[in-house]
């Protein structure tokens, strides 16, 4: 281990490669830093790289992956005991992601500055405190289990736009200070998996910044002139640049989350839905025959029905790689030459012996009898009893 500013310097261990990794062809792998080098950098030329570093750790970590590390350079920094227990038992959420990005980086090579560890610092005593006062465990308090607070979905998906957000605001900053800043924001977001629905709030707050500055040069607002007085029409020209460059670039990664969105698949509707209109007879009390239920048609190869009125006997076929469906009142799907029907002369004797009939039987069934064969339309009324699915 090194030492820089009174700090330990961990030497970096090659991380195993896994499947989590493998967007490095696109990335870039893990920022190194050479502490020697880093130790002379100005302020300037320190933030360029550490935002390099910060784009990776985003990308690739999570406040519970970083964790562990927090603690191991906590263990360094001379934190107690105590300490050390209340931050391992707060909320992963609780810690800001920038906090572990310096970790990270340190890990890396980078030497901290006094306002990096004094930052550090800050943000582990407001976690520790926070793990006081607010455990992440339910309480039992007087018999019931107290409500604790639980971060929602949303909650943390405005707490990363906040992170996000704040970084851009960075970069900003040396844009209004004339520092030399290479920042691509369709690269930015896509590195930072920003969501498509927070990015309405990215271009009000930079639109808003933008019709600050036009009112500012154009000196429609006195507050707003006092405020940019020391702006010259060459800074307002390179701000006003970076603003439409921004959201130029947050337009293109909105229009390519629109393109590569996956279609939502309708799901598709239960057979009882589908069956809902049907009309037929459920019953017929003289013949003593109940109707089969009509849902079990829905991908039937096969359906007999009866008219009662008509006296006619039909059976539905599928047609070929088909199966019957029920659309509205009527059976569809069947094949128009097979599916035929024949009236009967004796009801009460031939419907006895179609029950009694197996599936063998059935197959010849409907040609044994001697009747004039006509062709089955689809039509279901109250008149239609649903005899057998197959």
């Amino acid at each position: 281990m090194a030492t820089v500013a009174g700090i330990k310097i961990t030497t970096k261990v090659s991380k195993k490669r896994d499947p989590l990794f493998f967007d490095e062809k696109y990335t870039g792998s893990e920022p190194e830093w050479d502490a020697a080098k880093a130790a002379d950098y100005d302020d300037d030329e320190f933030d360029h790289y550490l935002r390099q570093s910060f784009y990776y750790y985003n990308y690739y970590y999570s406040q519970k992956s970083c964790k562990k590390y927090v603690v191991e350079w906590m263990k360094t920094a001379d934190y107690t005991k105590e300490q050390l227990r209340s931050f391992e038992r707060s909320g992963d959420k609780w810690l800001p992601m920038t906090a572990c990005s310096l970790i990270m980086a340190h890990r890396a090579g980078m030497p901290f500055r006094t306002r990096h560890t004094e930052f550090l610092h800050k943000a582990l005593a407001e976690v520790i405190t926070r793990a006081n006062d607010e455990p992440d465990e339910e309480a039992v308090v007087e018999g019931k289990v107290a409500e604790v607070y639980r971060p929602t979905i949303q909650d943390r998906l405005n707490e990363k736009t906040s992170e996000t957000i704040g970084e851009i605001e960075g970069v900003f900053d040396d844009i209004c200070q004339n520092n030399k800043v290479d920042f691509k924001a369709y690269d930015f977001l896509t590195l930072n998996k920003v969501a498509q629905s927070q990015l309405g709030k990215y271009e009000t707050l930079f639109k808003n910044r933008q019709d600050e500055l036009e009112q500012a040069q154009t000196k429609a607002d006195p507050q707003l002139v006092e405020g940019y007085k020391h702006f010259k029409t060459a800074d307002f020209k390179r701000i006003n640049a970076f603003i439409h460059t921004l959201l130029a670039g947050i337009e293109q990664y909105r229009e390519v989350k629109k393109a590569t969105k996956k279609a939502a698949v309708r799901k598709a509707p239960s057979k009882e839905k589908l069956v809902a209109k049907l009309k037929y007879a459920k019953e017929d009390r003289v013949l003593k025959i109940v109707s089969v239920n009509p849902a079990d048609i829905i991908g039937a190869a096969e359906l007999w029905v009866y008219n009662t009125k008509t006296r006619k006997l039909g059976k539905y076929v599928a047609a070929g790689y088909q199966t019957l469906m029920v659309k509205g009142t009527g059976i569809v799907g069947f094949d128009t030459d097979k599916s035929v029907a024949k009236t009967l002369r004796k009801p009460d004797e031939q419907l006895k012996e179609f029950a009694k009939a197996g599936k063998v039987g059935l197959r010849t069934w409907l040609k044994d009898i001697k009747a004039v064969e006509v062709k089955l339309n689809g039509r279901i009324n109250e008149d239609t009893l649903l005899l057998k699915v197959g």
